[in-house]
């Protein structure tokens, strides 16, 4: 998808997450004219700070797709209230990571380690029909979902675009289970969703959780924070 991504509160531009960024190789074996190259495993980095500890289960493809990156699963996400003390905790978990475990090379930032975040299992659990008309009144167009590098669609999976903003899921009888968002065309489509977010985060007293972030928006902070005007 050539789409941006929901990090650090704000719309960057897509990372890739695809294996690691590496500093120089420490040696390369010695008679190979195909320059195979070995590598010091301490000195691989990798290029997120925190992953969820899994992946949901898949079936054989039989819809049509959105796919994004095994990376990305369940990093911005919506989440009951009543699970704040499993979201401070995982914050926690997070934080040390950047405090402890961040490797600053100049173009970029990578990980020693990864907070691996399993305190979660059930994020909410909301009527699918309601949750769409908290979104908009119109009918939404759903695929099947994908994860890179896996076979087949996310067993009970969703995708669905509104107004330029992208979520995913997964459902279980019509209750969703999951909730999260990918992606948005840009600041200006994010801004404009964030009414219908605020009123979706109050009453079903959730937070809209950015775990590399560590922030957790809530029904006013949404409106002010989820994105920031340039100056």
């Amino acid at each position: 998808m050539t789409k941006q991504t929901l990090i650090m509160g704000l719309l960057t531009g897509l990372l890739g997450f695809f294996g690691c960024n590496n500093k120089a190789t420490d040696k390369t074996s010695q008679g190979d004219t195909s320059k195979v190259v070995t590598m010091n495993p301490n000195d691989i980095l990798f290029t997120t700070s925190t992953l969820n500890n899994a992946l949901p289960d898949f079936k054989e493809k039989t819809d049509t797709c959105a796919f994004f990156h095994e990376d990305e699963w369940r990093q911005v996400e919506f989440i009951s209230k009543d699970q704040i003390i499993s979201i401070d905790k995982e914050f926690v978990k997070i934080q040390d990571i950047y405090d402890n475990y961040s490797h600053d090379g100049g173009t970029y930032v990578g990980f020693k380690k990864v907070a691996v975040r399993d305190l979660i299992t059930q994020p909410l659990s909301v009527d699918f029909s309601k949750l769409k008309s908290y979104l908009t009144d119109k009918d939404i167009k759903i695929q099947g979902l994908g994860l890179e590098n896996n076979e087949g669609q996310v067993k009970d999976g969703f995708f669905f675009a509104v107004n330029g903003v992208n979520y995913y899921g997964l459902l279980d009888n019509n209750i969703v289970k999951t909730f999260c968002i990918y992606s948005a065309d840009g600041d200006k489509e994010l801004k404009e969703a964030t009414n219908n977010l605020s009123k979706f985060l109050a009453t079903e007293k959730l937070y809209l959780v950015d775990w590399r972030a560590r922030k957790a928006f809530d029904e006013t902070t949404i409106k002010t924070e989820l994105v920031k005007e340039e100056k």
